[in-house]
């Protein structure tokens, strides 16, 4: 008896040394609770398209129908790129725009587009040597149809980091930039009517400035003045290593620059104000290793957190939801206070893409799986693996910004738009 004891004994502890001696990371089985969780729904998008590009950040909504967006690269200097509208419910293609593909009239969308009613207005940025300027359309969610389409001068379309148009009821702006300056449009939704409404320089010595983050809208019924605020820098052309970094605030009811507010210089040409989140008289933005909340109200920054870490654990993304900035980038993501910036955790996920609903954050993993987590403790609730890993060995595409409406989140892999509940019950 004493023998058969040692033995069962004797053999635990070979278990416990192998487990322990063995140096490789377990790969989870993809039966896995969290992984088995299905989709409601999964949606093949039509021909040999793929989801590679932004497409229409923030996959926007209308009538009961979301919007995704595909592209099939081919080898003629032109793509196929295409918006397809889903039934929320079902997943069926209603209508694809364009229906046929054109190269002559090939689209790109790759910004964020401003919805009033059932029109959506986009702004697509040039595209290789077939379309060498940029481009503003409004499509009918309706019908799927153009309604009208306008070019700029090739003088005009210089990059812009966000492609964002933001807008007011039937108003709507933008940006365009040129070889030294940033030109902020303003236009009529329904008429396709645009016009400049400011130029905007740089303070001397400086002679080239741009645009470097999304667009914030805020209307200060106080005053009765509508701004618009924005990242942006500025620097010598011939010395574009030394920038300054700026927030600026445009009065658009004047159409002035009221204010720039300046953030720091930097040395570090790769790191402008590259993201900023509007949560109610509060600016949160990011710019390269350094976060900050800047108050609209008292006109200050309230608090700023700066990381020490290496580049490759840089965080310069951001959410905001339920009292936490989410900050997350390649090989790390970080919570903080939205009220003090204090840190309240990290995690060593790796993010390519993240978006943040009702104390929930959703993300796109670089390893193609979706996380869901709490965000008020960072603690990992849910890992789910995409169905296209079963076949195609890819998985949910990083591009993906995710996006919940009601009780649904809405999610694409390479090939396929998904429909999942929000919060997943585990099978």
């Amino acid at each position: 008896m004493n023998m058969v004891r040692f033995l069962i004994y004797a053999s635990k502890i070979l278990v416990v040394f192998i487990l322990l001696g063995c140096s490789c990371t377990p790969t989870p089985s993809p039966d896995t609770n969290s992984e088995g969780i299905q989709p409601i729904w999964g949606t093949k998008l039509p021909g040999k398209s793929g989801i590679y590009n932004y497409g229409l950040i923030g996959l926007p909504v209308f009538n009961g129908k979301i919007l995704f967006h595909s592209t099939y690269f081919t080898n003629i200097d032109a793509e196929d790129n295409r918006i397809h509208a889903l039934d929320m419910k079902t997943g069926e293609i209603v209508w694809t725009f364009p229906s046929i593909y054109k190269k002559e009239n090939s689209m790109y969308f790759g910004g964020v587009p401003y919805l009033f009613n059932e029109y959506i207005v986009t702004k697509m940025p040039k595209s290789g040597i077939t379309l060498p300027y940029d481009r503003l359309i409004c499509v009918n969610l309706n019908t799927g149809n153009e309604v009208w389409i306008k070019s700029f001068n090739e003088s005009n379309s210089y990059n812009v980091n966000y492609d964002h148009v933001l807008g007011d009821n039937s108003e709507f702006y933008f940006f365009q930039q040129t070889n030294t300056n940033a030109v902020l449009y303003k236009g009529d939704v329904i008429s396709g009517d645009i016009s400049i409404l400011l130029n905007i320089h740089a303070t001397p010595p400086n002679n080239y400035c741009r645009t470097s983050s999304e667009l914030i809208l805020y209307k200060n019924t106080g005053n009765n003045k509508d701004y618009i605020y924005f990242g942006g820098l500025e620097s010598i052309i011939d010395d574009s290593d030394d920038y300054s970094l700026y927030l600026y605030k445009i009065d658009i009811t004047n159409k002035i620059v009221e204010e720039k507010i300046e953030i720091f210089k930097s040395s570090d040409y790769d790191f402008p104000i590259n993201h900023n989140i509007l949560v109610g008289n509060k600016i949160y933005f990011t710019a390269g290793r350094m976060f900050s909340c800047y108050n609209i109200t008292s006109n200050t920054i309230d608090w700023t957190y700066k990381s020490t870490e290496s580049y490759n654990y840089m965080t310069n993304n951001l959410v905001v939801n339920d009292g936490v900035v989410f900050l997350y980038g390649d090989n790390r993501y970080v919570g903080l206070d939205a009220n003090t910036g204090k840190k309240l955790y990290q995690g060593d996920i790796q993010c390519g893409n993240a978006n943040a609903f009702n104390g929930y954050v959703y993300v796109i993993a670089r390893d193609a799986k979706l996380y869901i987590l709490d965000i008020k403790t960072g603690k990992t609730l849910h890992r789910i693996i995409c169905p296209e890993e079963y076949t195609s060995r890819t998985g949910f595409n990083t591009y993906c910004k995710p996006q919940v409406y009601d009780d649904k989140l809405y999610v694409f892999g390479n090939y396929h738009a998904y429909c999942y509940e929000a919060v997943p019950k585990e099978e």
